[in-house]
């Protein structure tokens, strides 16, 4: 489906480029000229949109549902980077330069995706080259985010790595209810584990202790509800 149709069906302008950070920058024209190339795709639960026999030099917009992207580490196990949802992007690299052969990227629901072809985004940077140097300034701080997330990784406490992660995942997935805010978690204990770098038995542990302390309260193994203080 071309971004026309789906501009068609959201007739107060909501399109996907609307919610994206890394178009904000761009003029009304800018856009205008973007959204000709965009084609949207539908994956459903479980699907691989990316993995190493499937490699595709996109920029993928979330339109609808989430998706996990997954890099396997020295040990052969799936490390988590990002789980994203409406409005959030992958694939940027490929526009500029090629994609990680390694990287994995599953539909944790029936998602629908718009993509960007390499070829079609360069052919378009030829005649406009100031769109490539207002999203590059969006993509550098990206890249900052990545970097605070190694370093996160290599410095903070366990304890801190949890928190963080629920804080971080009630502000993407939660909404407000009148103890606290509820969490609809996207991600298995197992791999929450996996995206902290720790094991379930330990994520597990930390999850238990929150509750006991009276910060969150533990809703079967899909939902959170961080408390009111």
């Amino acid at each position: 489906m071309t971004c026309q149709t789906c501009l068609n069906s959201h007739p107060k302008g909501t399109t996907c480029m609307r919610r994206v950070p890394l178009f904000a920058p761009l003029s009304l024209e800018e856009m205008g000229e973007v959204q000709r190339i965009i084609v949207q795709r539908e994956y459903k639960k479980g699907e691989f949109i990316i993995h190493p026999l499937k490699v595709m030099q996109c920029l993928f917009i979330i339109n609808k549902g989430k998706v996990k992207v997954i890099r396997p580490n020295s040990d052969g196990k799936e490390q988590i980077l990002y789980v994203l949802t409406v409005g959030d992007f992958f694939g940027e690299q490929a526009l500029f330069g090629q994609m990680s052969k390694d990287i994995i990227v599953e539909a944790l629901e029936d998602s629908g995706i718009c993509t960007i072809s390499k070829a079609q985004f360069q052919a378009l940077l030829q005649q406009m080259p100031q769109i490539a140097l207002k999203m590059i300034e969006v993509m550098s701080s990206r890249l900052t985010k990545m970097e605070e997330l190694v370093e996160s990784l290599g410095i903070n406490s366990v304890d801190k790595r949890v928190f963080d992660l629920i804080e971080e995942y009630s502000l993407k997935f939660g909404r407000k209810t009148e103890q606290g805010i509820l969490i609809q978690l996207p991600l298995s204990r197992e791999e929450m584990a996996n995206h902290l770098g720790i094991t379930r038995e330990t994520i597990s542990r930390k999850l238990a202790k929150y509750q006991d302390e009276g910060k969150i309260k533990l809703i079967g193994h899909k939902q959170i509800l961080l408390i009111n203080k």
